[in-house]
């Protein structure tokens, strides 16, 4: 269903009012807050004036006769009534010992206000605040009587500040009412110039619905306004070149053709009933057909492989881009990376998809090559120096016995080096392994998840206790998880192996399992140094290290967090980390609840 359009003098017209609307506002704001603040600058000054002038007079007063209270109550008084006023006069101690409208022995002592604690530091005391006494917002001005080098009281001098808002909204009424009456006469004339500037634009509207019909001999009239003559002009000279559009855009669309043909990577493009619209030259050849015969055909017709047709349904329900390799047996068999992307039309609505194919059999076979050679020589170099460790062992127990220290110091030095020579070579092994499996469909088994992270924090707990650091675990006893239990369990070893070298000694480092929508998630947080945010993305790289000298020292062989993302892969699972430096590092497992 169509929305219903609105007139072009209907979203000017309003427009123009509320812009008046709001800067006549902006400025009617802006105007009462400056005559607040002149006021009270104003009122600010008068005070002071009048408390530098009490300020002297008491100073009289009070070294001459210190201890006569009620005179000086009288005099707070009296100034009060002529001046409208408050006066308030306070000794060091914070009584008050006159003031002009109360009852100095009902008033509570006033030496924790503000700006009687700044005139006893020597200062000008500026406050404004709700006054109890007085049952009003009050604006103070506080000055100290000083006796040679000794401030023997304050005199206080205060305003009301209900005056000043009793001025500020008379000013605002006179404003408010100014603006209104502006605003009436600003609408009406708004209302006439928009009508003025929407009528040649209804008459443009009409010769253009003539274009639309195929009337291209008609030709709009010019209006009068700049904008809308080269408007008109515009449209005009578009009538007349409409025809050379049309068949530039036949040959652009015949060369394009061209290029479809000649591309080297299948094209295929499909509505949303499998339908295919389009497909080039090399992508009819993956499937045994001429590209001539596969045009308006069913997919199904030409693809027969199962996986493929799995991935275009897969395609065709979402609006994601989708990217698998895909295995098409034949006398030589074809590994194909296809990569999906959504068609839209002209109205941005869902049409179809584009499937481009890309032979990359060659590449794989390669990296099958090198998978193949990693795993052989990692199980060639296994052996020698499992040997290798058997004779060390003993050579340190006879120069234990000799009392060779020297010697026994070189001798745990390439201990040291074997050791991590062999786990480098178990890493490799381990990742050999996963790349095998990845990709291949076995079917996990339901475990219980708090049993395989009370497994992995078993297996780390020597490590733990060496650093004192406290491991929280949060896990539902009743949580399962579907999946391979020695891999998972793996995986949450490398994470809490990695917290732990990471983490200073008596920290803490929490192990949380969660249920999330379709997902289980496993999250190991630590408190230790931290990951830059640019290393982030390459940690999960083989060999990769934010600090390489560090690593080194931590015994890390550079390719647990590798072995991590690919046991999580081989679980159709995801991998998140957070981190900031010197706060810690938060992982994420997800694996999918089903």
């Amino acid at each position: 269903m169509n929305k219903k359009k609105t007139k072009l003098i209907r979203q000017i017209f309003p427009v123009f009012l509320v812009i008046i609307i709001l800067s006549l506002s902006a400025v009617a704001s802006y105007s009462t807050s400056y005559f607040k603040n002149f006021f009270l600058e104003n009122s600010e000054k008068e005070l002071m004036v009048r408390a530098k002038l009490l300020q002297a007079q008491f100073a009289d007063i009070l070294v001459s006769d210190p201890g006569n209270m009620l005179y000086i109550d009288d005099q707070c008084k009296d100034t009060g009534n002529k001046t409208g006023t408050r006066v308030t006069v306070i000794l060091p101690s914070g009584t008050v010992i006159g003031d002009s409208f109360g009852e100095t022995d009902l008033m509570e002592n006033h030496l924790m206000r503000p700006e009687i604690m700044a005139a006893f530091k020597g200062k000008e005391g500026i406050s404004r605040r709700y006054s109890s006494t007085l049952d009003k917002n009050m604006m103070y001005i506080a000055l100290p009587v000083i006796k040679g080098e000794t401030i023997i009281a304050v005199v206080r001098t205060s305003l009301s500040v209900s005056i000043i808002d009793d001025k500020i909204k008379s000013v605002r009424n006179s404003i408010l009412l100014a603006m209104l009456a502006t605003i009436l006469i600003a609408g009406v004339v708004s209302l006439l110039v928009s009508r003025h500037l929407t009528r040649p634009i209804e008459e443009m509207k009409k010769d253009a619905a003539e274009f639309a019909k195929g009337n291209l001999n008609r030709r709009m009239a010019v209006p009068d306004s700049e904008e809308l003559s080269e408007l008109a002009v515009t449209m005009n000279q578009m009538a007349k070149n409409l025809n050379e559009k049309i068949k530039a855009f036949e040959n652009r669309s015949r060369e394009l053709e061209a290029v479809h043909a000649s591309m080297q990577e299948g094209v295929i493009a499909l509505d949303k009933d499998q339908r295919i619209i389009t497909v080039n030259q090399a992508a009819a050849k993956i499937f045994g057909f001429d590209a001539c015969e596969l045009k308006a055909r069913y997919i199904l017709e030409a693809a027969r492989n199962v996986e493929f047709q799995r991935f275009i349904r897969d395609a065709l329900n979402t609006c994601e881009p989708m990217e698998e390799d895909i295995l098409i047996p034949g006398d030589e068999d074809l590994i194909l990376n296809i990569h999906s992307s959504a068609l839209y039309d002209t109205r941005n609505l869902r049409m179809g998809t584009l499937i481009i194919f890309h032979d990359i059999t060659r590449i794989r076979r390669l990296e099958k090559m090198h998978k193949e050679f990693a795993a052989n020589v990692s199980h060639e170099l296994k052996t020698p120096l499992t040997s290798i460790m058997g004779f060390i062992e003993t050579l340190q127990q006879m120069l234990f016995e000799n009392n060779t220290e020297e010697a026994a110091k070189f001798l745990h030095i390439i201990e040291k080096n074997v050791n991590r020579m062999v786990a480098l070579v178990d890493d490799l092994l381990s990742l050999s392994r996963l790349e095998r499996l990845q990709g291949t469909h076995i079917h996990f088994e339901r475990h219980n998840l708090a049993s395989l992270i009370c497994s992995a924090v078993n297996s780390c707990e020597s490590a733990i206790k060496a650093k004192n650091i406290l491991l929280n675990v949060d896990c539902p006893g009743e949580m399962t998880i579907q999946a391979d239990p020695i891999l998972m369990e793996q995986a949450i070893i490398n994470l809490l192996d990695n917290a732990v070298k990471y983490s200073a000694k008596n920290t803490a480092i929490a192990v949380t399992a969660t249920k999330n929508n379709s997902f289980t998630d496993i999250i190991v947080k630590d408190n230790g140094s931290g990951i830059d945010k640019e290393h982030l993305p390459k940690i999960f790289n083989r060999f990769y290290r934010v600090d390489r000298s560090r690593s080194r020292n931590q015994g890390g062989t550079g390719l647990g967090l590798a072995i991590v993302k690919h046991i999580v892969q081989y679980h159709r699972g995801k991998i998140d980390v957070e981190s900031t430096r010197d706060k810690g590092t938060i992982f994420k497992i997800s694996i999918p609840a089903t």
